[in-house]
């Protein structure tokens, strides 16, 4: 049911995220931080952002004749089906987010069901508003068959029989997942219910292993694929924090369902997954705010705390990981591109007296915006060194874009920050903490850019805190 698996949380869209290494390459990679490392230069406000955007590439992706309406959250997962179509076919596309609880009406005179996702498809001077996302993935198969995402007609019946298949699968899943919480159900119902998604699992290893692999009909991502894969990613995730479940093995440990985890291995590397692709993170702080949404009366039960405090502690793992990461150079790339175009966006939520979503994470007061925006431009510039997008073709010396006054604003802000007082430390700190909390792919941008985000910001929030604990004589 789309309407009941429809994420009802309204969460702030922070369109702006990510951050690498500008000055201290010894952060991407998780590296102890002294003080003899030089302080980062970036360019100073109200050229600092001008600045920043010319390291990026120019860009030259055509106008996109296809509109995605989908989720603010990133949670839907009808709409990563068709994401994922989109992405892998290479479609240009433009993205309009919709507020699933307060939708606005000419989509709702648009779409009949008011649900998403939908899609408008210019074509010849004609507009087509399609709508429920397996007629989407057919309609955009048939309007563009290349590279093709179904096989030829005479070997189609297997896939069809995968793609019809998901419903039951994800129904065996969802009971199994509602009775484990569900203290009215008894245990030999839950085991039956356990049995009943064991085989449903069993029964799609067999069918990847029949079709060849890694992908589930083949070699190529398919619509099989875009079909299974959002409850396939949550659940490995989140399936172990509220029922104790494992989809995918621990390190070291044999797979149940090797052909499985084939799968999930050669999803993520597939280049299309990319910006649609959650994290560990993401879904695990997703799991401990929906415990909080379904609080009655805003009251914890004991059950829900118990799966609060798991999924807290895995986020809380996950962003202690995060600082050891060595991004890639286009997922600091992309993550650079989304804090410059965004940044006012972040401020406003880091800052925010009173947050849409996630209100646990203390905001930070009205007064440290210029904070939160210094921090926000040298992570910029940081990730824009680790893809290469700093020195010039010589390397070793930032382009000469700015010239004289770019030089100027970078002395003026290399001088702000060695200026910080112990303070203002612990506050860029804080701010590094929250913004890393508040990051969600694919909400905000894809796992590869958002775990680049998270390292470079959790590695400058232990930079900060040593900088004051230092400057403070140990007081803070």
């Amino acid at each position: 049911d789309e309407r009941f698996l429809l994420s009802p949380g309204e969460f702030a869209v922070i369109r702006g995220e990510v951050m690498c290494t500008h000055k201290y390459m010894c952060m991407c990679i998780g590296l102890a931080v002294t003080t003899a490392l030089a302080v980062p230069t970036v360019p100073a406000v109200p050229t600092r952002w001008a600045a920043l955007a010319r390291r990026l590439p120019a860009s030259s992706a055509p106008t996109p004749a296809i509109t995605l309406y989908r989720d603010t959250n990133g949670w839907c997962p009808f709409c990563e089906r068709v994401w994922l179509q989109l992405e892998t076919k290479g479609l240009p596309y433009e993205e309009v987010l919709i507020n699933l609880r307060d939708k606005p009406q000419w989509y709702k005179d648009m779409v009949p069901t008011t649900l998403v996702p939908a899609v408008k498809i210019r074509s010849g001077g004609m507009e087509e508003v399609v709508w429920e996302s397996d007629v989407i993935l057919r309609r955009l198969e048939e309007l563009h068959p290349e590279p093709a995402m179904l096989p030829p007609d005479g070997e189609r019946a297997a896939a069809e029989a995968i793609i019809a298949e998901a419903g039951n699968l994800s129904s065996a899943g969802f009971r199994f997942a509602a009775a484990v919480r569900n203290a009215s159900v008894t245990q030999e119902e839950v085991a039956s219910l356990r049995a009943a998604f064991e085989d449903g699992l069993d029964a799609l290893d067999a069918a990847i292993a029949e079709g060849g692999g890694p992908f589930l009909c083949g070699g190529s991502v398919g619509l099989a694929d875009a079909t299974y894969l959002p409850f396939l990613e949550r659940w490995a995730v989140q399936l172990p924090l509220t029922s104790g479940f494992a989809l995918r093995p621990e390190e070291g440990e044999p797979p149940r369902w090797s052909r499985i985890e084939g799968w999930f291995v050669a999803m993520a590397e597939e280049p299309a997954y990319a910006r649609v692709r959650g994290d560990t993170y993401s879904w695990s702080a997703a799991v401990a705010a929906f415990q909080r949404i379904f609080a009655t009366n805003g009251t914890l039960s004991d059950a829900q705390r118990a799966v609060s405090r798991r999924a807290d502690g895995a986020a809380a793992l996950e962003l202690r990981r995060s600082a050891q990461a060595a991004p890639s150079s286009a997922a600091a790339l992309a993550a650079a591109e989304k804090i410059i175009a965004n940044w006012q966006a972040v401020v406003a939520d880091a800052t925010a007296a009173e947050p849409l979503s996630q209100a646990n994470l203390q905001r930070l007061e009205e007064e440290d915006g210029a904070a939160v925006e210094l921090l926000l431009a040298d992570c910029a510039a940081r990730l824009l060194q680790c893809a290469g997008r700093w020195e010039d073709e010589a390397g070793g010396e930032p382009a000469a874009e700015g010239g004289e006054e770019e030089e100027e604003e970078r002395a003026l802000c290399e001088a702000e920050l060695l200026g910080l007082e112990p303070l203002e430390h612990k506050v860029r700190a804080d701010a590094a903490r929250l913004v890393s909390a508040r990051l969600c792919a694919p909400r905000d941008m894809g796992a590869d850019a958002a775990e680049a985000m998270r390292g470079v910001l959790m590695a400058m929030a232990s930079e900060s805190e040593g900088l004051a604990w230092r400057k403070s004589g140990g007081l803070l």
